[in-house]
């Protein structure tokens, strides 16, 4: 599936699907070490004893937020009468993965919601010797292999942090992954895995009727645990509004440098040209190596050799 937006700050870099799925994870360097490899990470609700995850079912939109590399998804299923509202982005200098979330309850009840979001890590590019952790003093997850650390954490409006959470083996004969864990609304609690592994995690919100309330969620990426622990207390302290914010105001300053008069053109065409610039910066490390192509699932294509008559 072609990846619809990219997000990245030339030291990590992100590209989603279609269906606002991860599918794409470079760090610390673009077009080199890929993370996910086109595994998925998926993002799901639960809501009035009903689960779906967020895919083709659901009325999606997905953009970039104007002259900045956040981007703005716009999720919706009337069954569950539930819509989510969504900013993305990899902070301009920290190695974060930001994503903040409005819950729009849709209903004229109460009622009670959770989120969930599984992480397939393939680290260096294989699932073999991973290592997924609870950590119980962060209420976090930690992926991990060698100098390769990512941290799991997050933050609803209503000061609650990770509700459940489940580790476990995954692409095995009779372990799918613990995604399949959630979909009963609840999760294991198994605190450590390792070899092929995965994670999910959930949040828990009290909606109101016809109301919204918010989720901030985030991934810090480093090469030790000391890393992923001081981003983790870093963007705790800061906010993930703040740091989105940041983030735009980087991105919009960066495509919007003296010297370029665009004026001349259509408002169509500068919007076009900037957006464009955009994406190439997503696309390039910090050194000026531009990658050919984010999207994995082009590895899966072989070449059919063309035979001629002699």
């Amino acid at each position: 599936m072609p990846r619809e937006t990219i997000i990245g700050n030339g030291r990590l870099d992100i590209a989603f699907d279609r269906e606002s799925r991860i599918r794409d994870l470079y760090y610390p360097q673009i077009g080199l070490e890929n993370h996910v490899g086109g595994h998925i990470f998926r993002n799901g609700v639960w809501v009035d004893g009903k689960f779906r995850w967020v895919d083709g079912s659901w009325g999606i939109k997905m953009e970039y937020m104007p002259e900045t590399l956040v981007s703005r998804t716009r999720a919706s299923d009337s069954e569950l009468g539930i819509t989510i509202e969504t900013n993305e982005g990899v902070h301009n200098y920290l190695d974060v993965y930001l994503k903040k979330l409005i819950i729009h309850n849709n209903e004229d009840s109460q009622r009670k919601a959770r989120l969930f979001f599984s992480h397939d890590f393939h680290i260096y590019g294989d699932a073999f010797g991973d290592t997924v952790m609870y950590d119980s003093a962060l209420n976090s997850i930690i992926h991990y292999k060698r100098k390769r650390y990512f941290l799991i954490d997050g933050v609803t409006s209503q000061g609650k942090g990770i509700y459940q959470f489940a580790t476990g083996a995954k692409e095995i004969p009779g372990m799918a992954g613990t995604w399949v864990d959630a979909e009963d609304g609840l999760l294991s609690g198994f605190p450590i895995s390792q070899g092929s592994v995965d994670s999910t995690v959930s949040f828990e919100l009290d909606l109101a009727p016809k109301s919204y309330e918010l989720l901030y969620y985030w991934i810090a990426c480093g090469q030790d645990l000391n890393d992923v622990q001081n981003l983790d207390s870093r963007i705790k302290r800061t906010g993930v509004e703040q740091l989105l914010l940041e983030t735009e105001n980087y991105f919009a300053a960066w495509v919007d440098k003296k010297g370029s008069n665009l004026s001349i053109l259509p408002n169509e065409i500068t919007k076009m040209f900037k957006e464009s610039l955009l994406i190439l910066r997503a696309g390039m490390d910090n050194g000026g190596g531009i990658i050919a192509s984010c999207d994995s699932d082009n590895l899966q294509f072989k070449e059919i050799p063309m035979h001629t008559s002699g």
